[in-house]
């Protein structure tokens, strides 16, 4: 194992941690099946909570030999895999502020950071309809609905207890919020009912004519429309810079600023090791990367290419925070927070 497969598989054990792969919620319990990986934490420690609450049935670990074959360094891969079931009473599933909450954690339980780490599922009764099996699948690469909603409501979920934590600024309190790059409205579904207006901008026309019929509560509008200036104070970008050109990207930077007003905070998503772990990129693309800056891997980023199966391209830390920085300030970036993907955290300066 080299120091660069090493720093790979360590960015999933201690950033990502965990995936759910089914939630099945019934009349009676709340099954979860995944894996979890681990560094420093014997498996007899872990904790499956939902809620904060442990689970009442626990199957763990249980053979998992395609994990060992992504992850052959990390300790107990073979057998990462769990099962767990929480039986439903006094009503059913709570789903305390519109979220019920799941975490795989360490025997002190849940903290002011397991945010980052949790997933959550929307309450069901409050679900908005699904767009039909095609869109999702042009927007996720798969049609599977429950995947579509628990990436949206965990993005969205997560993103607001960074917010609540880092800024102590509840959703509540920002005035617009532009979801840039909305898709078919895997965010916008949750982000609408929080207090804030919502703009979904996208570049699908199919899309948009979804969202207009679909969320009637949000405004959509298209790439490339004219907006007033200091429109917005959150910006929500998931997965679009790792899809565009290099001058694509300054244009919207550059456009971001014009729409932002001062003070005003972006969230941005963009590709780092834990997404290259998982979509086993090979090694010679963060290399180049970290030499250039800016990596296209495939060499046909844009807008108008085919949407692939994972980003296109790369950005080094140091390229985000020292270009990045002529647009903006450039507070963080937080490790795997945005599904797979990392988050950068930008603030609008006056």
């Amino acid at each position: 194992m080299t120091l660069y497969e090493a720093d790979l598989q360590l960015a999933v054990a201690r950033h990502l941690r965990w995936m759910p792969d089914r939630i099945t919620l019934d009349a009676d319990s709340l099954l979860m099946e995944g894996w979890a990986l681990g560094v420093w934490d014997a498996q007899t420690q872990c904790r499956f909570l939902v809620n904060g609450v442990d689970f009442d049935v626990l199957e763990w670990p249980l053979p998992s030999p395609d994990l060992l074959t992504v992850f052959p360094d990390v300790p107990q891969a073979a057998h990462s895999r769990f099962r767990c079931r929480h039986y439903l009473t006094d009503g059913g599933l709570s789903f305390p502020g519109g979220w019920a909450r799941f975490n795989v954690t360490g025997p002190a339980g849940e903290h002011a950071w397991s945010y980052r780490t949790a997933w959550f599922l929307a309450d069901p009764a409050q679900e908005s309809p699904l767009p039909p099996a095609e869109l999702i699948a042009q927007v996720i690469g798969t049609p599977d609905p429950q995947a579509f909603c628990l990436g949206g409501a965990t993005m969205v979920a997560r993103f607001a207890h960074l917010l609540s934590e880092r800024f102590s600024r509840p959703l509540s309190s920002f005035t617009a919020i532009l979801d840039w790059g909305c898709g078919v409205g895997r965010l916008t579904r949750y982000l609408v009912g929080q207090g804030p207006a919502v703009t979904g901008m996208g570049s699908q026309p199919a899309h948009m004519q979804y969202c207009r019929t679909a969320l009637p509560a949000a405004h959509f509008v298209a790439m490339g429309d004219t907006l007033a200036s200091g429109q917005f104070d959150l910006v929500l970008g998931l997965s679009m810079l790792p899809h565009l050109s290099e001058a694509e990207q300054d244009a919207w930077l550059a456009e971001l600023q014009r729409l932002t007003r001062p003070g005003a905070l972006l969230l941005l998503s963009v590709q780092g090791l834990t997404h290259m772990a998982l979509y086993r990129t090979p090694m010679v693309h963060k290399l180049e990367a970290h030499r250039t800056g800016w990596h296209d891997m495939a060499g046909h980023a844009g807008l108008d290419s085919p949407t692939p199966s994972g980003p296109d391209v790369l950005h080094a830390p140091d390229y985000i925070l020292a270009h990045w920085g002529r647009y903006f300030d450039v507070l963080d970036i937080i490790e795997a927070m945005a599904g797979h993907q990392d988050v950068v955290v930008l603030r609008r300066r006056a």
